[in-house]
């Protein structure tokens, strides 16, 4: 793929052997041939790293460095000629190939980095014009892996192409790495780490991944995600209220704060994260939705129904506003049966609490049988406030049928 002339003049014998199995090393049709070209190829790449830990001229190791990545070039060269005659070739070799090319010229161009006084860099420019023709390649064989959904190997090859960036002997070539390519890269790799569970180089490219514009609300996502899955609740709730500024018609940030709000009960914070929200998008019924359940966990029914009643104005089929509505009710009457207790029963005040409770539990029959039809399959939730309903308000046959559903859950869970 790419012709070097640079030639190591002082160079040991295992430079200049490995020079010439590469100059040799030929695109073979012959299996039994083929290997011997492989295995000479692999032999040479040995020698040379074996070389490298005795070597103390910075200028030999870096040409042993070298010219192991010439090695690997060659190895590339063979499998591009087999595509290019339509034979069957090696993809895990082919793209491997270019990884280690990458891995070599990195670690060639910081030995001569790292030698006194002023440094002449002998094979810097070379390199860099290797790393970027195989660039292209590099994300090719991420998208190969994230096909396969190798998940693993395709990270590996995206972390090469970001961190590669950032090379000394590429970085003028990425200067703010201001190439749309890249920020999509960084989306991939954080997709992939997340899947493999590597949630430090979620965080990592988070940055980067957030200036591909198309997914950004999906990398907020991924960052809160990975957050969460570190322990790091803090970090989680500070990603999550900064993806609910930012991206406010995503629902995962809200919906995910006003759990943990309710959950730790902060229901006063709910409240007023709902109320912004509610600011931003009145007609959104998730919002009202996630207010009623504040208050209903507040203990605050009347506001339970209040925004209820909202929910069901804008989608009467809304099976949680129907259920919250029914138990706020529900709940309402529970508290007047207990200021009922002791009680005269011939007096004004008892028949008069008397008649808000069954008002209460009148009020919450229509949305309890309406949440029974949407979601028939509920009966732990429903079934309970429907027995408690149709018992005061005097349902015999109803009250029946629910007893018997209510002894049917009960044998059910014993089973279980």
């Amino acid at each position: 793929m790419l012709a070097f002339t640079v030639v190591e003049a002082s160079g040991g014998n295992v430079v200049r052997e490995a020079r010439k199995t590469i100059k040799d090393a030929r695109y073979e049709e012959n299996g039994n041939e083929a290997k011997k070209v492989a295995d000479r190829l692999a032999a040479a790449e040995k020698s040379l790293l074996e070389a490298v830990p005795s070597e103390k001229s910075t200028r030999k190791k870096a040409a042993l460095y070298f010219t192991a990545a010439e090695v690997q070039c060659r190895f590339n060269d063979i499998e591009n000629e087999k595509i290019y005659l339509k034979r069957a070739y090696d993809t895990a070799l082919y793209y491997g190939s270019i990884y280690k090319v990458y891995q070599y010229m990195r670690l060639c161009d910081s030995v001569e980095a790292s030698a006194g006084g002023k440094v002449k860099y002998k094979y810097r420019e070379p390199a860099r014009k290797c790393l970027l023709a195989y660039r292209p390649n590099l994300l090719n064989g991420a998208r190969f892996y994230l096909h396969k959904k190798n998940y693993a190997e395709a990270c590996r090859f995206l972390d090469l192409y970001l961190s590669s960036a950032c090379y000394p002997l590429l970085r003028r070539d990425f200067l703010d790495q201001a190439d749309s390519t890249y920020f999509r890269a960084a989306y991939w790799m954080i997709s992939a780490s997340y899947s493999v569970g590597d949630y430090e180089k979620v965080v990592r490219y988070v940055p980067a991944a957030l200036r591909y514009h198309g997914q950004r609300q999906y990398v907020q996502e991924y960052l809160c995600r990975s957050y969460l899955s570190q322990g790091d609740t803090l970090q989680w709730l500070q990603a999550l209220k900064k993806g609910i500024l930012n991206f406010p018609d995503h629902t995962y940030f809200f919906m995910s704060l006003e759990e943990y709000l309710n959950r730790n009960g902060r229901y006063d914070e709910s409240i007023l994260f709902a109320d912004r929200m509610i600011q931003y998008d009145p007609k959104n019924h998730l919002f009202w939705y996630a207010k009623a359940v504040a208050c209903m966990r507040k203990d605050d029914y009347p506001s339970c129904v209040a925004n209820c009643d909202v929910v069901l104005t804008l989608d009467s089929m809304h099976a949680g506003a129907n259920y919250f509505k029914g138990l706020a009710y529900c709940s309402m009457a529970k508290e007047i049966s207990g200021k009922m207790q002791g009680m005269d029963l011939r007096s004004a005040d008892y028949q008069k609490l008397r008649m808000d409770m069954l008002d209460c539990y009148f009020k919450a029959r229509k949305p309890l049988e309406r949440m029974r039809n949407l979601l028939p399959d509920k009966a732990r939730r429903w079934a309970p406030l429907l027995y408690q309903v149709y018992l005061y308000l005097n349902e015999g046959v109803k009250f029946e049928e629910m007893e018997g559903i209510m002894q049917s859950l009960k044998e059910r869970k014993e089973k279980e």
